[in-house]
């Protein structure tokens, strides 16, 4: 709540700023928590609000806002010693002339990093290699890479999405030879990189993303992207499905569907040639990788969970 220029600053107006930012940085529950370690702490009802007390509050606000977009807030060191004004401080009540370190400036920064507690900068995070499952014979019908994510808890999957990790997956093929092997070789570089983060799943590339992410899971899969084959194989596509095994393992499905029944039949029909078309297998090697982008750095760091294969392709 904003204070008034005379107004007296009270401990638990600080307190109610600390608070705010312990949500976003701490434990929090739901959409809110890093899980992180505080330097600010609640003061004494009716103790005096220090300057130390506010630069506490400031470390904490500056992690905040640097893992959010990579840059400090916008308040000022508060030096021992000074007037902590409404909207300036300095070192008496005559000359309050640093506009950026009043208490309402600190309580418009607590505001910014509790809008944008969902983000994170790219300086402040890892993409990493999380698992993967490689197949080089030829192969038709469906193939199916299954794994499972595990958490130390639930709240260290709470603090990894809240923090603006992701999971993410990629696939290719490569070495192949035959039409059917090439459209999917080209299915599989035209999606890109699909990201599975707190609300959503999206793509670098083309394919159907959906308004599911780890929030939404439930305890079946559900369809979080697909995409398609193209021509005579429109048939064939790419899913990724997930679900919950519990609040702190969530397991992912990736199946490769071959559903091509054949390429056309020749008409007419050569002579001693035989009906119908010819469904060709796949070929070339195939890989489905698995990646993670995880908060880490100085300023919010989570811990990172496990990954098992449970089906290989």
């Amino acid at each position: 709540m904003a204070v008034s220029s005379g107004d007296t600053i009270t401990a638990a107006q600080y307190n109610g700023l600390q608070s705010r930012v312990a949500t976003v940085m701490g434990t929090g529950s739901g959409l809110d928590g890093y899980g992180q370690s505080l330097t600010s702490a609640q003061v004494s009802a009716g103790a005096t609000v220090t300057a130390t007390d506010m630069d506490n509050l400031r470390v904490d606000l500056n992690k905040a806002n640097n893992h959010q977009i990579g840059a400090n807030s916008n308040v000022a060191n508060i030096a021992v010693g000074n007037v902590i004004g409404a909207d300036a401080t300095g070192a008496d009540i005559s000359s309050l002339t640093t506009t950026d370190g009043g208490f309402n400036d600190y309580e418009s920064a607590v505001d910014t990093i509790e809008s944008n507690k969902l983000s994170i900068d790219a300086g402040n995070s890892s993409v990493e290699a999380a698992t993967s499952s490689t197949r080089t014979t030829s192969w038709n019908g469906v193939i199916t890479h299954e794994f499972t994510v595990t958490f130390a808890s639930a709240n260290d999957r709470r603090f990894f999405f809240n923090s603006g990790g992701e999971i993410r997956f990629s696939a290719n093929l490569s070495g192949q030879s035959g039409s059917k092997s090439d459209d999917w070789s080209t299915l599989l570089n035209n999606m890109g990189t699909i990201k599975f983060n707190y609300t959503q799943t999206t793509s670098t590339g083309s394919g159907t993303g959906s308004s599911i992410g780890n929030y939404d899971l439930t305890g079946a899969y559900q369809t979080i992207f697909t995409k398609t084959g193209s021509g005579n194989y429109a048939e064939n596509d790419y899913n990724i499905a997930a679900r919950a095994d519990s609040s702190s393992v969530l397991r992912f499905r990736i199946e490769f569907r071959d559903d091509d029944s054949g390429d056309p039949p020749i008409t007419p029909l050569p002579k001693g040639a035989t009906p119908g078309g010819v469904d060709e297998d796949v070929n070339g090697t195939l890989a489905s990788t698995i990646q993670q982008l995880r908060a880490t750095g100085s300023n919010v760091e989570v811990a990172t969970p496990s990954y098992t294969n449970t089906s290989n392709l």
